[in-house]
């Protein structure tokens, strides 16, 4: 006996779904004292794949962190702290940026 074709999804499940299977849909960091928090590998603005393919990572991190990015280079943070954090992140889940 075949299984049944699922033909409709619930995006909100599939999310919840994807967020447990990875810890959650953020990643906390630390810099200078203030906490930040940005969106998981999964969960991302569609601006920041467009500028990774871009290879703008400047732009990417910006994306990543929306307006807490100006307080987060005024206070000496760098995009490629924001790039050194995510492949940190996708080390420890085992995952690569392209998935």
């Amino acid at each position: 006996m075949s299984k049944p074709n699922r033909s409709r999804y619930k995006l909100a499940e599939l999310r919840a779904k994807h967020a447990e299977r990875q810890g959650g849909d953020s990643i906390e960091f630390e810099h200078e004292d203030t906490v930040y928090t940005l969106p998981a590998p999964g969960f991302w603005p569609d601006a920041v794949k467009v500028a990774l393919k871009a290879g703008d990572d400047v732009a990417a991190s910006a994306a990543l962190m929306g307006d807490a990015y100006q307080a987060f280079t005024a206070a000496g943070g760098r995009a490629d702290d924001i790039m050194l954090l995510i492949t940190a992140y996708a080390d420890e889940q085992g995952i690569s940026l392209g998935e």
